[in-house]
């Protein structure tokens, strides 16, 4: 039996492949680049630089060869031989040559076959069609496998009946491995759907339509709309695992007591296999984990991470879509750091294990209705971004909006010239610029039909926010995320100039909050484990639950809804007003 590492597998539509264009796919795990050079010819190859590892699928796509953005090393379509090093660009080029597939375009499709390339052998793509007009229909990706999908394609066939233009359910089925042909009694229509192992819990599936005629909208619509209910169920079962709260020490005077959660937590090794200088002061980091896993991503999610030295720190991701396999994130190098980011500049390198936590969501994207309104500063570009590949990957409409200081300042310029957006990013604005620019972005759109997104420096945060509110827009469509407070508007730590006691209910234990001390501080001191972060009422990390008291609440966290309840209070900043609190730990 011929394994599947041998077998060809469709793995992308000749329209996946404009011109110049680098695309990026998975075939049994393998990560590939996939793209078309000048003279018509495709290539599959590892989506991997030999030189430090970065995807190529973020390079360039110049003509007869792939540049990767990195350092610029150049690769020759079909041999993937390096032919240029910039650094040495007199030089012998390289011995370094990117691993290659066998691949081949057959009637609009792009097949291959986990072999190095230079057989030629071809597919079987099933029996020949006599039709004239032959329509790539939008391809799906769903959880299960690819034996398990097409297992399910055959079983539901009759549901696919509309989309061959026929409302009987007499639909013949004819199936050759992962390629199975579609037809109704008495047409001439067939569909014919191909099935990529992706992973092996992961596959797409590919469509083509032949007719006799230009397949219509309506055709195609069908087509997503019983393919998207078919898979639903599957969907909903991997989309609705919750991850557990995450348990890290933020210093080495933390004591490792009893935990106030009574919850599983989940914290794992990763890797550094990639760190790039984004700009003078950022720099981004892949983390891989030690034991391969597939996350389930969404735009808005971080990651707690542990540094070397022993800070616990939050970090957005900025994954594109395809990214399921490692954790990218991006670190400014703080001039007043307190240890966090000074420790990932100066001690994380590739090679460098580190301990990460689960990803999580506290600035999650609306449903589809009204349309993002994008909008970053500086560092905060990394869940904005990551919003703006997602959107684009499932089609939504986005307006994305990046101020920065300069053109050497632009984080990530690779991922955001693959985004469609029509928004060059705005330069060197100062305060009065910035405030104008924010002003006529948002009173040249309808507040009744956009959502807006911020994520950048607390001013230009509070600045968007008050903006907005001026436009139109209400409070639940400014969404935002802090990455650091400044004591200008108040979120600071609140104190008291009489103190407070404090009774801990699962023990009884009680202790006074002095003058001047954070509710946090005191609970520290007297041998409370209680996990913290930012120490800013940011993060969320060290929310607590309460039983009573009148709560001073003087986070960016908690909604208006949780603060009214009087049950959760950030100890981090907020304080009591009552003389008496009592925590529910």
């Amino acid at each position: 039996m011929v394994s599947l590492n041998q077998q060809w597998h469709v793995i992308a539509s000749s329209e996946d492949l404009p011109f110049r264009h680098v695309y990026q796919t998975r075939l049994l795990g393998q990560e590939l680049a996939v793209w078309r050079d000048d003279a018509g010819e495709v290539n599959v190859w590892e989506n991997r630089c030999p030189h430090r590892g970065v995807r190529l699928s973020l390079g360039v796509n110049v003509g007869d060869q792939l540049k990767c953005q990195y350092h610029g090393w150049k690769y020759e379509s079909g041999s993937g031989q390096c032919s240029f090093v910039p650094a040495h660009p007199g030089a012998k080029p390289s011995t370094a040559c990117v691993r290659t597939f066998q691949c081949t375009e057959v009637d609009g499709v792009v097949f291959a076959r986990l072999v190095a390339a230079g057989s030629e052998h071809k597919p079987n793509n099933s029996a020949p069609i006599d039709a004239a007009v032959a329509s790539n229909l939008r391809s799906h990706t769903v959880p299960m496998s690819a034996t398990a999908a097409a297992g399910l394609l055959k079983e539901a066939a009759t549901l696919l009946a509309p989309v061959l233009g026929s409302s009987t359910d007499g639909v013949q089925v004819l199936a050759t491995g992962l390629i199975i042909d579609l037809k109704c009694a008495g047409l001439l229509d067939t569909l014919r759907l191909f099935v990529q192992p992706e992973s092996d819990g992961r596959a797409v599936i590919h469509a083509r339509l032949f007719s006799n005629q230009p397949v219509s909208l309506e055709r195609k619509s069908t087509f997503i709309d019983i393919l998207g209910n078919l898979f639903l169920p599957a969907r909903e079962s991997t989309s609705n695992v919750v991850a557990p709260p995450v348990r890290l020490i933020a210093s080495d005077a933390v004591p490792v007591a009893a935990t106030r959660k009574a919850t599983a937590n989940h914290q794992f090794w990763c890797t550094v296999t990639s760190r790039r200088s984004e700009t003078p002061d950022i720099d981004s980091y892949w983390l891989t984990p030690d034991e391969p896993q597939q996350f389930d991503l969404e735009p808005g999610m971080h990651v707690s991470v542990l540094t070397p030295s022993r800070h616990l720190r939050q970090y957005s991701l900025v994954n594109t879509p395809e990214e399921r396999d490692v954790l990218v994130i991006g670190v400014k190098h703080e001039v007043n750091s307190r240890g966090g980011s000074r420790s990932m500049h100066a001690d994380v390198h590739v090679g460098t294990k580190i301990l990460v936590s689960l990803p999580r969501n506290q600035f999650i994207l609306q449903p589809p209705g009204r349309t993002p309104l994008l909008i970053a500063g500086g560092i905060g570009v990394t869940p904005i971004l990551a919003m703006a590949l997602h959107l684009q990957y499932v089609g939504r409409p986005y307006g994305f909006h990046y101020l920065a200081r300069g053109e050497q300042h632009i984080a990530f310029p690779d991922r955001i010239a693959t985004l469609a957006s029509d928004h060059p990013p705005y330069l060197g604005l100062d305060v009065l610029g910035t405030q104008r620019t924010i002003t006529e972005l948002l009173q040249s759109v309808d507040s009744d039909k956009h959502d807006v997104y911020v994520c950048g420096p607390q001013q230009m945060i509070e600045l968007v926010a008050t903006v907005a509110q001026q436009a139109g827009f209400t409070r639940e469509q400014i969404h935002f995320e802090y990455f650091g407070l400044t004591p200008s508007t108040g979120s600071v730590p609140a104190t008291t100039t009489t103190g407070y006691q404090v009774a801990i209910n699962s023990t009884g234990q009680e202790f006074t909050v002095e003058p001047g001390q954070t509710l946090l501080k005191a609970c520290l001191d007297h041998g409370i484990t209680i996990d913290y972060s930012c120490e800013q009422g940011v993060c969320g990390a060290c929310v607590t639950p309460v039983i009573s008291g009148d709560i001073n609440h003087e986070d960016v966290y908690l909604s208006a809804k949780e603060k009214e309840s009087g049950k959760l209070i950030m100890p981090c900043v907020s304080g009591c007003n009552s003389k008496k609190l009592v925590l529910n730990i």
